[in-house]
């Protein structure tokens, strides 16, 4: 580029000489150069206009004053110029070196007119470096052609050499094959063999060098010029050695299958894949495989004696085992004849399916290294699974045929239906039987809780074990349809076994499937891989050899449809997805399933009708939450902590661990569809039968105190007799003993039948189990609570992750939903029983603010004493109430602080003989649900009472004090944390919490002080007061005139 420019530069330079010596006419050059370059002597404008015309783009002053060329050594350039392209032409490289050094250019005649000039230099130095650059290119070229002659003379000494060494190594092969044959080496015979196949038909069985020179090279295959030099006679050698061989090998291995020669097959099998045997090595070994597997399958004996004949005929053939004589050999012989004669259906299965995993598992190995070319391995396993297939299915359906399954599963499904009908339908009662009957047996015999009867405890014990089997014996036909508990447990191990071992078989041969399959496509894939390789270097050696490209197009759509075919052969079906075995199993499990269920309706039926006649081993101390602690530790200020003596019953007990047992029994046997049918068994068994059983023991025992019952807590003015009626209609002689006890009383004997304190424990003890069906409830929800988390550790410790598994997660998740009927029906159960008591709690807050329906007697003001024998006892005295009234003075409001008020002592009542009886017999859950309703209802009776008084400020005051003694009282019996605060109460007790809104709307000290306290209190949410009730409210108060209070509270409701 710099010396075009400079030629270029040079040319325009001379050129604008030229023209001016013609413009100037017959003036000398030297005048004219003097003209352009110095302006002469003319004027400004004149020079300036020949600076315009000579030169169209100014020049710096340097390029100016530098020398010109003359006419001659512009027309000697030129020619210079036409010689060297011409020169560029020739073929040799010295002429063109003598044409450019006799040539005259421009730059060495401005070097002879002006040598020191920096433009000269220049110009010289671009001529330079463009003749360097000429000659570099047309040396280049010849080197580059010299070094593709080169390339092209080595490839084919490499192949020549490469040719030389398959010819060496066939004729190495031939030799060593043929002595390796001839010694009976069959192993390096088939070792020389598969070599010399490798190199005649090009695979990679070769050596590393021959894959690298492969790799290089192109393909590994023999030559025609290798063939020729390694000689006719060494390949005819080679083909008489692999016909012999050939021949030998497969006598051989036919001799091993036909004896059962293992360590024969085991030498021989890896030389089949090398002699492209492995068809024929696939069908004989398959023989053996079948021959083996009946021989260890085989589990028909038709006569022992002639079973332990074999097997001693057996043993007297085979080498004695080290430490072991043959007696004892054939002793060992002769038991394991009569075991198979003898052995169950598990047993036979267990034989059938060992066998053939063990005969995988030693086998397919060894067959998918030799014969997985050939597909071994996948004809192995699906022989194996074909030939335990059939021996098990005939064994399983001649046992369901000898158990009649199907017939039993009928009749277990009617029975099931009606115990299912007998507990959970409309009409029945929820122990069994008529309601009248199950009010009967619920909560047991008097003679047993209390030890009242006449007959004596043995007496009492005896009638009740034999209620209890009279109920038994009515099982809705069970024993008589199916069977009796223990052998249908027992028949249900034993399918449950079957389908565990079939479980595992399937799953063992589905894995072992698996693992062929992935074998076969690694297999499938070096093939393709190494078919690519060899495309890509045919390609290449297509392309540097002579052969035209129509050569290379057609090898590589040879090579390509070659790879279509082998990506069509990856899949193959082993095993299909649902096999006869697969049927017979799910089958199985459906029966198994049905069978289960009625098994778990009759456990529950058992511990329903145990529940229903109980003794002292029916009831034992709660287990749910902080109870334990709360048996060894007292409660707030001395008073027994809520739950202390807090019962359950066994029922919940003995029902959960059948609906366990159960459930983890079909679990163990691997099936998910048998597990997913067990879970839903389970929730629905308990989610229907036992919530059912449980809520309608609960709504018993809350109707035993209603108001109007014989022996009703609301008719009886004392425990005694509040808590004979919770221990239930059936204490018959309840009456009798307390006029027999009043009797002794009146008479003074000191030795009656049963002193005061062991009847008031034994009242105490028929409340607790009264309120254990309540406990029930809330121990059953946290058992199932239990059971869900373990069923799901079983399932991800005993199932593969899938699909079926999820389902089966799922189905077990349904217990979360019957936890919560669990705990709505707890709930509910409290909600009826404060419902039954707020009647009596109604009338001891009437008692004790003075309202109608009030006057208790002295009875009902001793509590946990012997109020039975107060009953009637000729006292007829009253104890005065303290009046509700808030209309105080100065001198009453003293006598109020100084006295005890309406509040504790109706609060004193309400512990001694509602709340304490209970509390401490319940849950902390529920004993707090059970205050809390019981706090609820006297609130609302209070305000009904202050309602209807008159208040003076220090009556205001009065309530706030009463309100605050409620408010701790209820806190000081109340087990939740949550609750012991009084934000937390008033959430929890809305009857309450508006009690304490009437106590802050009493307590302002003028009227606008109100109208501020409702406005931030609903901005805060918590006032439920409307204006009308507030209105009421403040009109009570004997300083605030009611005019003001209507004006003043002029407001809409919002």
């Amino acid at each position: 580029m710099a010396a075009k420019l400079a030629e270029e530069l040079a040319i325009s330079l001379s050129s604008g000489a030229g023209g001016d010596a013609k413009a100037g006419g017959g003036g000398s050059k030297r005048k004219s150069s003097k003209l352009m370059i110095d302006g002469g002597d003319g004027t400004h404008n004149n020079k300036d206009d020949n600076s315009r015309r000579i030169f169209p783009i100014p020049l710096p002053k340097s390029l100016r004053d530098a020398p010109r060329p003359t006419t001659t050594a512009i027309s000697s350039s030129s020619s210079s110029l036409s010689l060297k392209d011409n020169g560029k032409n020739d073929s040799t490289t010295d002429a063109d070196n003598k044409n450019t050094t006799t040539k005259e250019t421009p730059s060495r005649t401005l070097h002879k007119s002006n040598p020191s000039h920096a433009l000269t230099h220049a110009t010289l130095a671009t001529e330079s470096i463009l003749s360097s650059l000429s000659k570099i290119a047309s040396g280049g070229s010849a080197a580059s052609s010299e070094m593709r002659a080169l390339e092209n003379q080595r490839q084919q000494l490499d192949a020549e050499a490469i040719d030389l060494e398959h010819a060496l190594a066939i004729r190495e092969g031939c030799v060593r094959g043929g002595d390796s044959l001839m010694g009976r080496r069959y192993p390096d015979a088939a070792r020389a063999v598969a070599d010399v196949n490798a190199i005649l038909e090009g695979s990679n069985n070769g050596g590393g060098r021959q894959q690298q020179q492969q790799h290089h090279h192109g393909s590994n295959k023999a030559s025609e010029r290798a063939k020729q030099l390694a000689g006719n006679d060494a390949l005819s050698a080679h083909a008489k050695t692999v016909e012999v061989l050939k021949r030998a090998i497969s006598e051989r291995y036919e001799t091993a299958v036909q004896n059962g020669d293992v360590s024969g097959l085991s030498e021989l099998t890896p030389l089949l894949g090398m002699l492209d045997m492995a068809e024929l090595g696939v069908k004989l070994y398959l023989q053996y495989s079948q021959s083996v597997l009946c021989q260890e399958m085989n589990l028909e004996v038709v006569d022992i004696a002639s079973a332990v004949a074999d097997a001693a005929l057996d043993v007297s053939n085979m080498p004695r085992e080290e430490g072991m004589s043959r007696a004892a050999m054939r002793r060992r012989a002769e038991e394991q004849a009569r075991q198979k004669q003898n052995m169950s259906v598990p047993l036979k299965l267990a034989r059938i399916y060992n066998a053939g995993v063990t005969h995988i598992r030693h086998h397919l190995p060894m067959v998918a290294y030799s014969l997985g070319e050939a597909d071994g391995d996948a004809a192995l396993v699906q022989l194996v699974h074909v030939e335990a297939e059939k021996r098990v299915v005939d064994i399983l359906r001649e046992y369901m045929a000898e158990q009649e399954l199907g017939r039993t599963v009928r009749r277990a499904e009617m029975v099931a239906s009606k115990m299912e009908e007998r507990y959970a339908g409309n009409s029945s009662g929820g122990g069994g039987g008529s309601h009248d009957e199950m009010d009967n047996g619920l909560f047991g015999m008097e003679n047993v809780i209390l030890g009242l009867g006449s007959g004596g405890d043995a007496s009492a014990s005896y009638d009740i074990v034999s209620r209890r089997n009279a109920a038994q014996r009515d099982d809705c036909g069970f024993t008589i349809e199916v069977g009796n508990l223990s052998d249908v447990d027992a028949a249900l191990e034993e399918w449950a076994l079957v389908m565990q071992h079939t479980e595992s078989y399937e799953r063992f041969i589905r894995h072992a499937v698996m693992e062929v399959i992935k074998a076969r496509k690694l297999r499938m894939e070096q093939k393709r891989e190494e078919r690519r390789r060899a495309r890509e270097m045919m390609m290449e050696e297509a392309k540097n050899s002579s052969r035209d490209n129509s050569a290379s197009g057609e090898l590589s759509v040879d090579i390509d449809d070659e790879l279509d075919k082998d990506s069509g052969e990856d899949k193959i079906e082993i095993l299909p997805p649902h096999t006869a075995l697969n049927e017979v199993a799910a089958e199985i499990g459906g029966y198994y399933s049905s069978l289960e269920r009625c098994l778990l309706l009759a456990g529950m039926q058992r511990a329903f009708i145990h529940a229903n006649f109980p003794d002292d081993s029916t009831y034992t101390p709660v287990a749910v939450g902080n109870s334990y602690t709360n048996h060894r530790n007292s409660g707030y200020h001395g008073m027994a902590a809520a739950g202390s003596h807090a019962l359950q019953t066994n029922l919940i007990e003995e029902c959960l661990f059948a609906a366990r047992r159960s459930t983890l029994r079909a679990f163990a046997t691997g099936h998910t569809g048998t597990a997913s049918a067990a879970a839903n068994v389970c929730v629905d068994v308990l989610g229907r039968v036992l919530l059912e059983v449980l809520t309608r023991r609960a709504e018993l025992g809350a109707s035993l105190v209603k108001p109007g019952g014989e022996g009703s807590l609301l008719e009886q003015s004392g425990l005694g007799q509040a808590a004979l009626s919770f221990a239930g209609k059936g204490f018959r002689g309840v009456q009798g003993a307390t006029a027999r006890a009043r009797a002794g009383r009146v008479g003074g004997d000191m030795n009656n039948e049963e002193s005061a304190e062991a009847l008031r424990q034994r009242t105490l003890l028929g409340v607790a189990r009264a309120a254990a069906n309540f406990n029930d409830l809330e121990v059953v929800a946290d058992y199932t609570k239990r059971l869900e988390i373990n069923f799901l550790k079983e399932i991800d410790a005993g199932y593969p992750q899938g699909h079926d598994t999820e389902q089966l997660r799922m189905c077990v998740k349904g217990l979360g939903g019957v936890v919560e009927s669990f705990s709505h029906a707890s709930r509910r159960s409290m909600e009826e029983l404060i419902s039954t008591v707020l009647p009596r709690v109604r009338q001891i807050v009437n008692d004790s603010v003075g309202q109608e329906g009030g006057g208790t007697g002295a009875a009902a003001s001793n509590f946990l004493g012997s109020p039975v024998l107060n009953v009637g006892v000729g006292t007829n005295a009253t104890v005065t109430s303290t009046f509700l009234t808030y209309n105080l003075d100065d001198n009453a409001f003293e006598l109020s602080q100084i006295s005890e008020g309406y509040v504790g002592r109706m609060c004193s009542n309400l512990d001694e003989l509602i709340i304490e009886p209970l509390r401490v017999h319940l849950v902390p859950k529920l004993s707090d649900d059970f205050v809390i309703g019981i706090l609820g209802g006297v609130s609302k009776r209070l305000e009904a009472a202050i309602r209807k008084s008159k208040f003076t400020p220090l009556g205001a005051i009065s309530l706030d004090s009463d309100i605050r003694y409620l408010m701790n009282f209820a806190k000081d019996r109340i087990d939740s944390p949550e609750l012991k605060s009084n934000v937390t109460l008033c959430k929890a007790c809305p009857p309450l919490a508006r009690l304490n809104q009437i106590t802050l709307l009493m307590n302002v000290d003028d009227l606008e002080d109100a109208l501020d306290l409702i406005s931030v209190s609903k901005r805060k949410g918590n006032w439920d007061l409307k204006l009308d009730d507030a209105k009421t409210l403040l009109s009570l108060r004997v300083d605030f005139e009611g005019s003001k209070v209507n004006d003043l509270l002029q407001v809409d409701e919002e």
